[in-house]
């Protein structure tokens, strides 16, 4: 499935420690289990330019206190991985945003009519393409 992934799931994937379950299997977050879904080809993120730097810039904010290693190793596998494209932009008057910074997301997402997946429905529209992380897990 394509997807586009909003930076909070990102960071919650990284951040979140992997948590052995009553078996002993490694027990996944649902942000840790989609980013692993993605990474063995399961689903696709689509990415454009302002996503990846968007990526970049949070990820390596001091204050998330972010593994390094495994962001670069994120950042390294997504830009090869991901499909990119450049949409064409939406504006206000088309598409009302609460946060004009998540604009790029919904933009890819409304582009290919493809699921835009986050933590935070309320900075999207109400709209058919937004979806949140528990409704995939």
């Amino acid at each position: 499935m394509l997807l586009v992934i909003d930076t909070n799931i990102i960071v919650n994937a990284i951040k979140s420690p992997v948590e052995p379950d009553e078996e002993g299997n490694r027990g996944y977050s649902k942000s840790q289990q989609l980013i692993h879904d993605v990474l063995s080809g399961k689903h696709t993120m689509v990415v454009s330019t302002p996503i990846i730097a968007e990526y970049e810039d949070v990820l390596h904010r001091p204050y998330l206190k972010l593994n390094p290693i495994l962001v670069e190793k994120f950042l390294a596998i997504i830009k090869v991985k991901a499909i990119w494209i450049e949409p064409l932009p939406t504006t206000q008057h088309e598409v009302e945003m609460s946060d004009e910074d998540d604009r790029i997301f919904f933009d890819v997402a409304k582009c290919l009519k493809i699921k835009l997946v986050t933590r935070n429905l309320k900075h999207y529209p109400v709209h058919e393409l937004r979806t949140s992380i528990d409704e995939l897990y």
